[in-house]
């Protein structure tokens, strides 16, 4: 029985080492959410407490009153900053108002790529904030996941945006680094959100339903909406608040 027991063991670590040598990221923290998804980070990434992230939501409000409120459920950044959302850090978002319906994410890549022929980022004006680039916009139909890059010139901030499907509503992971040191981080961003489990409850399960335009069309703008304003709203604090640092 104990021997039986070893070899479940080792089989299940060597599944786990396999993944993360498959991933090209060591990854040596779980964080399982009680909303029924794994995480897996590197060793120095650190946990940002949920009550800096209801103050940050907070700031948002009054940066942007006009804008949907944004509340993040979880975030995470590098170990040894100055300050909390010092750049890399990433936010997680949780949707829950129901199954998004994927023909409009296909409808949405297969757009971006008639658009962006000849490499010309979409130019965007979300909620009043200017200078905006949205670029690659990505569906992967096998692991359900949107993904988007975006770059707020003023503030030299680079993101990556995935928004993964679940079975309730949707999981946004919104990565952000400085323009210089995105290329860097990147590959472990994209590691960290093909990493995610989802417990069975959670799994997305596509619909012959799904290519109806009109369900697809699902609040799925104000979707966007949320997501982009709030990426650059924080990105234009993480500005401020890095000038405060500078200054002090």
């Amino acid at each position: 029985m104990i021997k039986h027991i070893g070899r479940i063991f080792i089989i299940i670590s060597v599944v786990f080492v396999l993944a993360n040598i498959v991933s090209g990221t060591e990854f040596t923290q779980r964080f399982n959410a009680k909303e029924g998804f794994t995480l897996k980070l590197p060793h120095n990434w650190v946990w940002i407490p949920g009550e800096i992230l209801d103050e940050h939501s907070r700031k948002l409000q009054l940066t942007a009153p006009d804008a949907e409120k944004s509340a993040y459920d979880y975030g995470f950044q590098l170990s040894g900053a100055e300050h909390w959302f010092a750049c890399p850090y990433m936010l997680i978002w949780l949707n829950k108002s129901g199954r998004i319906p994927e023909g409009k994410m296909k409808k949405l890549s297969k757009e971006n790529r008639s658009e962006g022929e000849g490499s010309t980022p979409i130019e965007e004006n979300i909620s009043g904030i200017p200078n905006t680039k949205v670029g690659e916009v990505l569906y992967d139909p096998d692991d359900h996941t949107l993904w988007m890059t975006f770059l707020a010139d003023a503030e030299k901030v680079k993101g990556l945006i995935a928004t993964k499907l679940t079975r309730k509503g949707c999981i946004q992971i919104i990565c952000y680094a400085e323009e210089k040191d995105f290329n860097e981080y990147r590959k472990l961003f994209e590691d960290i959100v093909n990493n995610i489990y989802l417990d069975k409850d959670m799994e997305y399960k596509p619909r012959i339903t799904d290519s109806i335009p009109i369900i697809s069309q699902i609040n799925f703008d104000k979707l966007l909406s949320h997501v982009f304003t709030s990426a650059l709203v924080i990105a234009a604090i993480w500005l401020l608040l890095s000038r405060i640092k500078k200054k002090s």
